[in-house]
């Protein structure tokens, strides 16, 4: 069983009927990533045995109509569990902790129970028109040749040709991965503490201390791939640019009509962005 777990938050914005990503660590929001996007993630895995997990960063409160959404889909099965996080940013303690956003990370990925896991964050969604590439990629983690699987690069093997990195890390924006690859208290303890982290593990010319990175370093930093975008075969993008309704538009057409709309804005660019 795949675990699919969508991270999601309510942040100031969120009902805007556009929103632009402002920096690489605060991208694009909108109440449709709550349900319309986790219509996107089922579909996606629509053929593969899974759990849908939904983790949200409660900052401000949801519509009415949007907490029905998410009840119906609860009680049809669409969604198995579903947390609410009240915004803090400490961790056990009334101290700040810079690394608030990655602690909700590791706290919804907790919850998975499938034998792989299948992360993506609230921005991203994901079209497949070829499930045999996605059984690949499991098989590929079922063989431990790779510890984690992210999304489609035009950088692949690699998330960005920058030789100033001297290890790999699985974007939070997607990535596959076995459960058991999955270390908690070793994760926990490296996001709160890096000079365990670089002391264990080893040191880094490009030190980021952050979830994605932690994860990868903690495997010995080397099992990451990123593999090329094959636009016949699946899509998986974040918005830099988002209006609201496009998601569902997209989720009730075909993948042809999805692939001309994602190449019509000039494909996938670097990270994995499209506007709209």
């Amino acid at each position: 069983m795949i675990s699919i777990v969508v991270n999601l938050d309510t942040r100031p914005g969120f009902l805007e009927q556009e929103s632009k990503a402002e920096v690489m660590l605060n991208g694009a929001r909108s109440v449709d990533f709550l349900t319309d996007g986790i219509v996107n993630k089922n579909k996606f895995f629509k053929d593969f045995e899974h759990e849908t997990i939904v983790y949200i960063d409660y900052h401000e409160p949801l519509p009415v109509d949007t907490m029905h959404t998410l009840n119906r889909m609860l009680e049809r099965g669409e969604i198995t569990s579903i947390t609410f996080n009240r915004h803090r940013e400490y961790f056990n303690d009334m101290v700040y902790c810079p690394k608030f956003n990655d602690l909700n990370y590791l706290q919804a990925i907790a919850l998975a129970r499938g034998e792989y896991i299948a992360h993506f964050d609230a921005d991203v969604v994901g079209f497949l028109n070829d499930k045999s590439l996605l059984e690949w990629w499991t098989q590929r983690l079922a063989d431990y040749e790779y510890d984690f699987i992210s999304y489609p690069s035009a950088a692949s093997p690699k998330a960005v040709d920058d030789p100033a990195f001297d290890y790999m890390w699985a974007s939070t924006r997607f990535f596959m991965c076995r459960r058991d690859t999955f270390k908690y208290d070793e994760t926990l303890k490296c996001l709160l503490d890096s000079n365990y982290l670089y002391g264990t593990y080893g040191d880094r010319a490009r030190k980021c201390p952050w979830f994605e990175h932690v994860i990868s370093l903690i495997t010995g930093g080397n099992g990451v791939w990123y593999p090329p975008i094959e636009y016949d075969r699946c899509m998986i993008f974040s918005w830099n640019h988002y209006r609201t309704g496009t998601i569902n538009k997209l989720n009730n057409t075909s993948y042809e009509e999805v692939k001309r709309f994602v190449l019509d804005r000039g494909g996938i660019s670097y990270p994995n962005d499209i506007s709209v």
